[in-house]
């Protein structure tokens, strides 16, 4: 009887600590490629018509991610005015469009930087999409070129990785959601 209890014990503490292990809070706070790129791509939004189309099937984690429009240089934004650029952006799947939109910059309060580049925060979604049972394919289109980063022209990069805090349970950028 102690043996079976013992067993059972041990079993419940093994299942719990699997379940930890797997959570999204316990894989963004100890996981080293948690927030890596899901999509690095050169995007020139200094030009009006310019589009590009990221198939998005590779994913790991199951949480938020944002799309952010990225110049090479820590800070790079700083001395730059706020952008009246916009896109329009269009999920995908099957041929069918579940989602889109045109968005443009929100604010100083949505940019950021890492040691290799600064962001323009665009907006968040969810993976997996709603309604995308084989993969979505997010199509990016300038309506309206970004003049303040033309001296970044064939620099450019879309990022697009996870936006998820381990610190408050959410999204970080959660008022960019789409």
């Amino acid at each position: 009887m102690k043996r079976a209890l013992a067993i059972v014990i041990l079993a419940g503490i093994l299942f719990g600590a699997y379940r930890i292990y797997n959570s999204l809070q316990f894989q963004a706070a100890f996981s080293s490629d948690f927030y890596a790129n899901i999509a690095d791509l050169p995007f020139d939004v200094t030009g009006k018509g310019v589009s590009i189309t990221i198939p998005l099937r590779e994913y790991r984690y199951r949480t938020c991610y944002d799309v952010a429009i990225a110049v090479p240089g820590w800070l790079a934004l700083d001395d730059l005015p706020l952008d009246k650029g916009r896109i329009r952006y269009r999920f995908t799947s099957d041929g069918r469009t579940l989602a889109q939109g045109v968005i443009a910059p929100k604010g100083r309060e949505h940019q950021g930087q890492n040691k290799d580049y600064s962001l323009i925060i665009l907006f968040v979604f969810d993976l997996p999409f709603p309604e995308a049972k084989n993969g979505v394919d997010l199509t990016l289109e300038v309506v309206s070129p970004f003049d303040s980063l033309r001296k970044y022209m064939g620099r450019i990069r879309c990022l697009i990785n996870p936006d998820y805090t381990f610190k408050f349970d959410r999204c970080y950028h959660e008022t960019l959601h789409i």
